[in-house]
């Protein structure tokens, strides 16, 4: 793209990259149709920004490394080569078995960068300087193209070399804290990826901001994204009141979230919010438990503490007598925020998602059968054209391969650079 202006999205052919054009004669364009993405990054975050950005429609090349590929394939359960994980993590994309540390790789890297509009990778600072791939690297040879840099604790600090997972950001930014065991204070992780679905979340959208700048003419830029910084930012908003209003002295808790429990019924849990006024009096109607005048307001339940909290021990005796179907009724005609706690096994047949048609079964050619959600953002004007399959190891290294070189594939496979 080197000496193309910026509005020129999806207009050059360049190598291996498929033509706009050609992917707009199969219907709508989807919201991304012609916008390039390379994908040097193994593991989660970036990973699944770039995937975010295939199931919308962009053409990513997923570039990893020969013997095993990205580390994601061989997490949880697998088959064929395939791991659930990476299946939603890169469902989409092609993908070529490249070896980026060899100088023919590097040299092939370059050249993707060079017709890409943007580029995700997730190299501990300073690895994509000595691999010859940083952001000074690829501008070089196109100085349109926008790097996301996604790491752990950021490029710069005292602890920006430190090796980062999931669980080793949610201890360091408040979230294990906050998940504490009231009784013994034992922090507790969220049993899922948070921070690096989160952060991902935040490449998407940086990525596309980006984007939208350098089509008015801002150019291409590096961005860089900080696991430990977005999770602390997306903690913060609702889980520090008290820490961010500092001449704050009054009784609420920071994270008012907190409260939000489960209550036992007869054969389940059910959660429930009754947070307006209205809410918590047909919470009470629904249990068939008086409402006192004091607690009829929000202010009143603030002023009288103990009452409130002898009624809600009342709603817990109710509830624990009803099964949650017949909780759940009772709620539901009173119009009081409230679910059932639902297994992730049960969720193909929850009631709602079955009807919005949320899931869907495929058959992969090395996994065999699969079920798995559709993109939840639906674009009514530009659909989406989603493909439901993470590609299997190298499926298309030599589709894209020959694109770059031609007759050099069979010499570059040969010679351990290609596989």
């Amino acid at each position: 793209m080197s000496g193309e202006s910026p509005s020129s999205i999806g207009t050059k052919p360049a190598g291996p990259w498929r033509s706009a054009e050609r992917r707009r004669s199969a219907g709508d364009a989807p919201p991304l149709s012609g916008v390039r993405v390379l994908d040097l990054a193994t593991a989660l975050a970036a990973p699944l920004a770039a995937g975010i950005l295939a199931e919308q429609g962009a053409d990513v090349i997923k570039i990893e490394p020969p013997g095993g590929g990205d580390i994601l394939r061989h997490v949880g359960p697998a088959v064929g080569g395939v791991s659930g994980i990476y299946q939603m993590t890169n469902r989409s994309k092609r993908a070529a078995t490249v070896d980026i540390t060899t100088s023919a790789g590097r040299a092939m890297a370059l050249e993707l960068a060079a017709g890409a509009d943007i580029v995700f990778q997730n190299f501990r600072p300073g690895v994509a300087e000595r691999l010859g791939v940083s952001y000074d690297h690829l501008r070089e040879v196109n100085p349109e193209v926008i790097v996301v840099a996604v790491t752990g604790f950021g490029p710069t600090g005292p602890y920006a070399d430190r090796p980062a997972y999931d669980g080793i950001i949610q201890a360091a930014s408040g979230i294990a804290a906050l998940e504490a065991d009231v009784d013994t204070g034992e922090p507790h992780s969220l049993r899922h990826t948070v921070s690096d679905k989160l952060t991902a979340l935040y490449a998407v959208q940086a990525a596309t901001a980006a984007l939208l700048a350098r089509e008015r003419g801002a150019g291409g830029q590096l961005v860089e994204i900080a696991m430990l910084e977005v999770s602390s930012s997306f903690l913060w908003i609702d889980a520090a009141g008290r820490e961010t209003l500092l001449d704050y002295d009054g009784p609420q808790r920071s994270d008012p979230a907190a409260h939000v429990k489960p209550m036992a019924c007869a054969d389940g849990w059910v959660y429930i919010v009754a947070l307006s006024d209205d809410q918590y009096g047909g919470l009470c109607r629904a249990l068939d438990v008086e409402v006192d005048e004091r607690l009829a307001t929000m202010a009143g339940r603030h002023q009288n503490r103990g009452l409130a909290r002898h009624v809600w021990r009342e709603i817990r005796d109710r509830l624990a007598a009803l099964g949650v179907t017949e909780a759940c009724a009772r709620l539901e005609a009173q119009d009081v925020p409230h679910s059932g706690a639902v297994e992730v096994r049960d969720l193909p047949d929850h009631p709602q998602l079955s009807q919005r048609d949320f899931f869907c079964d495929s058959v992969h050619p090395a996994a065999g059968r699969m079920r798995q959600t559709r993109p939840p953002v639906r674009f009514c004007g530009t659909p989406a054209q989603w493909r439901p399959h993470a590609p299997e190891p190298g499926r298309d290294t030599e589709e894209i391969v020959t694109g770059l070189r031609g007759a050099e594939v069979a010499a570059l496979r040969a010679g351990g650079v290609i596989a």
